[in-house]
């Protein structure tokens, strides 16, 4: 992995356990954000109006699902040791410029989207403004996010949990005065935005980007081409369930209303999506080490690390909520949405084992079986689609219960596939 020379002060801050330790905090920054921030809006801003920003951030996540396939994924996963710091520092920045290019240009995809709606689909109309909101905050929030992978590569983890934290405080000031000075989706909305903004400025006034260099930057990307290519076709399924998207269906299918009451019970268990992102943040990257230097039995080893450790925080964590879901969102949107206790709880199950399904993923991505993983993904959004039609008279509590049937789908299917994919590579390692 390419790292600065070692640093005397800080040779301890690079213990494997204090690294996830920041990514925690890290994660952990970006979730209460999140919270905090959503709390705000959800017991100020009209129902509707709260629903709409609701599913500009998930239009935000649909996009933000290609852009990880095609930028970030091969960027944390590809091995590379370091040379020198001039060299480092050109590496990460034609990755960076690569970035920003592939994030305006999935803006503007967004706003083609959103004026394609208003003539195809007249009658969910009210979808396109929200999805001109989530193409604002798509370049700054895609941004902030690989400036702190940036950090994660050169083992800086420490920064990027201060990218986060400044992130936090912004988003949460920013909440604060959309609730009370102008209670809409847009200055809702663009709360993110503002403090993915400062965030981003913070960071590269560290990092320092060398100047743009299109040929070279394409050198860079080119060899995974193939590789993004299928993790990009991977994003079309996978919106069905993400739990980060799948709001947009629910708001297609049920109204702004149900968008509303997903997207608040969505807030509470958000932060075990958080953990899951700040487990991956660092072991993705040590599972391609993994891989690397202990070929399919380390990985194997890493892999089941990752899957244990999930179980236990995630696990954790979500039968706090539901266990305490009454009080929680009493305390939270101080009686706004009384009443979607139970939604809650099973989105707690249904939570739960979507974060089971990131170790499985993982190791498809690290042995470049993206076309393994499309199958899988491809088959689980049609379980997961037909589950959604079936449930549309039982409301959200009916979402929630088809979700989590369809992530069982998804586990099982990951096993099968897991085992495929690591037998294939077990046995190209034995020489011939």
């Amino acid at each position: 992995m390419a790292s600065h020379p070692p640093l005397s002060w800080s040779s301890r801050l690079r213990d494997r356990r204090l690294a996830r330790l920041f990514a925690l905090a890290d994660q952990g920054f970006q979730g209460l954000g999140s919270i905090v921030a959503s709390a705000l809006l959800g017991r100020y801003l009209p129902p509707d109006a709260f629903g709409a920003v609701g599913v500009a951030i998930g239009a935000y996540y649909f996009v933000a699902g290609f852009h990880r396939s095609l930028i970030t994924l091969p960027y944390v996963t590809e091995h590379r040791e370091w040379s020198d710091a001039a060299d480092d520092r050109r590496y990460h920045s034609d990755w960076w410029w690569l970035n920003l290019a592939f994030a305006l240009a999935l803006s503007l995809a967004l706003v083609a989207i959103a004026a394609g709606l208003r003539i195809v689909l007249p009658a969910q109309a009210w979808l396109a403004a929200p999805l001109m909101l989530g193409a604002a905050i798509t370049p700054p929030l895609l941004a902030a996010d690989f400036v702190r992978r940036w950090f994660y590569k050169q083992e800086r983890a420490w920064w990027a949990a201060a990218v986060s934290a400044l992130f936090f405080v912004a988003l949460v000031a920013g909440a604060a005065v959309a609730a009370r000075l102008r209670p809409d989706a847009a200055a809702g909305t663009l709360a993110w935005g503002m403090a993915a903004t400062l965030a981003t400025v913070f960071a590269l006034a560290m990092l320092r980007p060398a100047r743009p260099a299109a040929a070279r930057a394409w050198a860079r990307f080119a060899p995974h081409a193939r590789f993004a290519g299928w993790l990009a076709l991977n994003i079309f399924p996978y919106t069905v369930y993400s739990t980060a998207t799948v709001v947009i269906l629910i708001g297609a299918l049920l109204g702004p209303g149900a968008a509303a009451v997903f997207t608040a019970a969505r807030t509470l268990t958000n932060p075990a999506v958080s953990i899951v992102s700040a487990i991956d943040s660092t072991d993705k990257p040590r599972a391609a080490a993994a891989l690397a230097t202990g070929g399919g039995a380390g990985l194997r080893r890493a892999i089941g690390n990752t899957r244990r450790t999930l179980i236990v925080l995630t696990g954790g964590y979500l039968a706090l909520v539901a266990l305490f879901a009454h009080p929680l969102i009493a305390l939270i949107f101080h009686g706004q949405y009384a009443g979607v206790e139970r939604d809650v709880q099973l989105l707690c199950a249904a939570f739960f084992l979507f974060c089971l399904n990131q170790p499985s993923e993982t190791l498809l991505i690290v042995l470049r079986a993206s076309r393994t993983m499309f199958a899988t993904r491809a088959a689980t959004a049609l379980v997961t689609l037909a589950a959604l039609i079936v449930a549309i008279p039982y409301g959200v509590a009916g979402m929630a219960v088809a979700i989590a049937l369809s992530q069982l789908a998804n586990i099982m299917l990951l096993g099968v596939a897991e085992r495929h994919a690591l037998r294939r590579h077990i046995l190209s390692e034995v020489p011939a």
